[in-house]
């Protein structure tokens, strides 16, 4: 009966000894930890555009109303030359500028085909060409930050002047050779993107020496004309 007694008791005591080993057991929880994504942002820095240092244009232009200057009478002849002109006349320029905020300044160097004279009472002749090199500026006006840019503009230089024509008379033709001079025009114009289109009024001085029978005389023999070019500008950066 002892027996049966300590064997119960043992009994008894190893299942409250496992019962609380389970009470006291670590309670792990279910819920999962999930960490958030990580955005990283790709930041993208854009060149910084500067303005450029200058730029060369190059121009073409079309003489559409021009004149001589008047040639007083000579012996050999009882009328003065024309000044009235016919054909084509025009220009060639390349011109290289330095930029500031409003005002570009270069020099410039163009061809110069000057228009025919017409005849008078059968007398004609007396033109010439010209290469002038000059000073240029242009001034652009544009406060507001249009899409095309109005601007002034002015050229003051030397003008070479060569291929100097005889003066036809119905009796002969008389030699001549033309003097250099200064050269200059002034306008407006507007520039938008690359492309520029303006209107200049300039002239080229001269003085053409016609030989006679008694020796030579000079004659005052300007070109004066309005000239509408075209142009397109490169940057120089």
């Amino acid at each position: 009966m002892k027996k049966l007694t300590l064997l119960a008791c043992s009994l008894f005591a190893f299942a409250a000894v496992a019962q609380a080993k389970e009470v006291a057991a670590p309670v792990t929880s279910s819920k999962e930890v999930v960490a958030e994504p990580v955005v990283i942002e790709e930041v993208v820095v854009a060149p910084v555009v500067e303005n450029p240092w200058g730029f060369i244009n190059l121009r073409a232009g079309w003489d559409f109303w021009s004149e001589y200057g008047n040639f007083n009478r000579h012996e050999a002849y009882d009328t003065d030359l024309s000044k009235k002109t016919k054909d084509f006349g025009g220009e060639l320029a390349i011109e290289a500028y330095k930029s500031w905020d409003y005002f570009d300044l270069g020099l410039g160097v163009a061809y110069q085909h000057h228009m025919k004279r017409k005849s008078s009472n059968g007398v004609s002749g007396g033109e010439f060409s010209s290469v002038p090199l000059y000073v240029t500026g242009r001034y652009d006006i544009n406060y507001w930050d249009w899409a095309a840019t109005p601007y002034i503009k002015a050229n003051v230089g030397y003008s070479f002047n060569f291929d100097s024509k005889s003066v036809n008379t119905p009796d002969r033709d008389w030699g001549t050779k033309v003097d250099d001079g200064l050269y200059w025009a002034a306008g407006v114009g507007v520039q938008y993107e690359d492309f520029n289109v303006d209107v200049l009024y300039g002239a080229n001085y001269a003085k053409t020496k016609v030989d006679g029978n008694n020796g030579s005389d000079k004659f005052d023999n300007d070109y004066e004309r309005v000239t509408l070019s075209v142009g397109y500008r490169f940057n120089i950066w």
